[in-house]
């Protein structure tokens, strides 16, 4: 009985869809990625794990704080999912490169950064998954960092239960650069000018 009865939890388990995570098919990379922040009161490790039942936390009170994602390799970005505990997130950008530059092109979805339709009642989990959908212009970097720049209140640190990293295909505005002597002959006449 006991036997039928794991097998049975088990079965659920894997038929039960989770809380909710990804895009599409697409690899999610920030799992790949060192993390970094300026501050927190749950662990950072919390950000990436792909877990929906961890969070990370700012420190108290820190409205204006980020993450940063560090690869070993150069990784081609244009997608950022956030998922948050509560609605505090106001306004935030990406940032890429040891310059910490700020991406072009970003596209926020909500466009106000408010996704407090989403947290009905204050709700901790959000309704869909995720809250923020950022896209911007495809960088090709081995750090990206998602800022914080606003919150609801000065008090109103950001909690966040993960960050998911896509390459998107469909909107990579990635320019082409065909390669050969067409291309260098053409590069070669633009200097003469």
């Amino acid at each position: 009985m006991k036997n039928l009865i794991l097998s049975f939890i088990l079965l659920a388990f894997l038929i039960v869809p989770t809380y909710g995570q990804g895009h599409k098919d697409l690899k999610n990379i920030a799992p790949l990625a060192k993390l970094k922040t300026d501050g927190q009161d749950h662990p950072v490790i919390h950000i990436n794990d792909e877990n929906f039942d961890t969070r990370w936390n700012a420190k108290n009170d820190d409205v204006d704080t980020w993450i940063k994602f560090t690869w070993k390799n150069k990784q081609k970005v244009n997608r950022v999912h956030v998922t948050e505990f509560r609605s505090r997130l106001r306004g935030h950008t990406i940032e890429y490169n040891e310059t910490l530059k700020e991406v072009k092109g970003l596209t926020l979805k909500p466009a106000n950064a408010d996704a407090s339709a989403n947290h009905p009642g204050n709700q901790k989990k959000p309704v869909v998954v995720p809250d923020h959908i950022l896209t911007f212009d495809t960088v090709n970097t081995t750090i990206l960092q998602y800022h914080v720049t606003k919150t609801t209140g000065a008090s109103d640190e950001p909690s966040l239960w993960e960050i998911e990293i896509f390459f998107d295909p469909e909107i990579d505005t990635t320019p082409v650069n065909p390669t050969g002597l067409l291309t260098t002959t053409w590069a070669n006449l633009k200097d003469r000018r």
